[in-house]
């Protein structure tokens, strides 16, 4: 049987746009036989999926999966888990804090753009927002109110890197994000390392320290990547002796730039997580 694969995905869970029974039907649709689900902070959409395929017996495998946020002395970075024992009771309790934590930051972000003249985001979220809240959703809303054109110009002004709001984070740190992946038998995955702010020295010392505090992957291929980005990941993998991963981190159907299953091909000689995902 040949082998298409994502490991890295999302459901309305958190800020995707499908249910998980929608998004294996989509994977389905394009051909893909091992999906990784990995919501931001959440494993809630797991059993939904697992009891979709297995009730209606669909050729996909799942494996389990999430994406953590963690903070590092570079600042924010997402670390994938995959393989996991979703029902792991550690794992559960962290989740539900740095869930309470999102509502609390979206509380605080809500209280500073009433201030700015922008109100009802924070009341159309609780009602929109199936679980996991991200600043996606509160750039959503945003547009829906016509306060924005559209997400970017709410991020640009408002919530983003370079905008007006500015509210501190307060996720767990890197160590312990890997030690809960861990805990619950998964694979540590330092996601989309590129996408970070960092320059390529910094990014270099975030990898490293990431290996050194037990990561075991480094997503080597995701879409926007380059020939020459993928070479220089690849020498930080192999300086840090680690393994490769590859997922399209989609959302939404019908975007432009990604879709679930594409991201850039790599040497299949490059050791990869895909190895231990399908044996286990």
């Amino acid at each position: 049987m040949s082998i298409k694969f994502d490991f890295h995905c999302h459901s309305d869970y958190s800020d995707g746009a499908l249910e998980p029974e929608r998004l294996i039907d989509y994977a389905l649709d394009r051909e893909i036989t091992h999906l990784a689900l990995t919501d931001h902070d959440s494993v809630s959409g797991l059993a939904e999926a697992h009891k979709y395929i297995t009730e209606n017996a669909l050729p996909i495998r799942l494996i389990n999966g999430l994406e953590i946020s963690a903070l590092t002395e570079y600042g924010e970075v997402h670390i994938v888990g995959l393989g996991i024992d979703y029902q792991c009771e550690r794992l559960n309790q962290a989740l539900k804090i740095q869930q309470e934590k999102r509502w609390e930051r979206a509380s605080l972000i809500d209280e500073k753009l009433c201030k700015a003249g922008i109100s009802g985001v924070l009341d159309k979220c609780q009602q929109d927002v199936k679980q996991v809240i991200t600043r996606s959703h509160i750039a959503g809303v945003m547009v829906k109110l016509g306060y924005v054109s559209d997400r970017q110009q709410a991020f640009k002004k408002y919530i983003g890197k370079q905008g007006r709001i500015k509210i501190s984070k307060d996720w767990v740190v890197l160590d312990k994000a890997i030690s809960l992946i861990h805990q619950a038998g998964g694979v540590a995955v330092l996601a989309h390392p590129t996408r970070y702010p960092l320059s390529n020295r910094k990014l270099a010392f975030l990898i490293q320290d990431f290996a050194q505090s037990g990561g075991d992957a480094l997503e080597l291929s995701y879409p926007s990547l380059n020939a020459d980005k993928i070479s220089w990941l690849k020498i930080q993998l192999e300086n840090n002796q680690l393994l490769a991963s590859s997922g399209s981190d989609f959302h939404y159907p019908d975007l432009k730039w990604t879709d679930l299953g594409r991201f850039p091909h790599i040497d299949s000689n490059i050791p990869h997580v895909v190895e231990k995902l399908i044996q286990a």
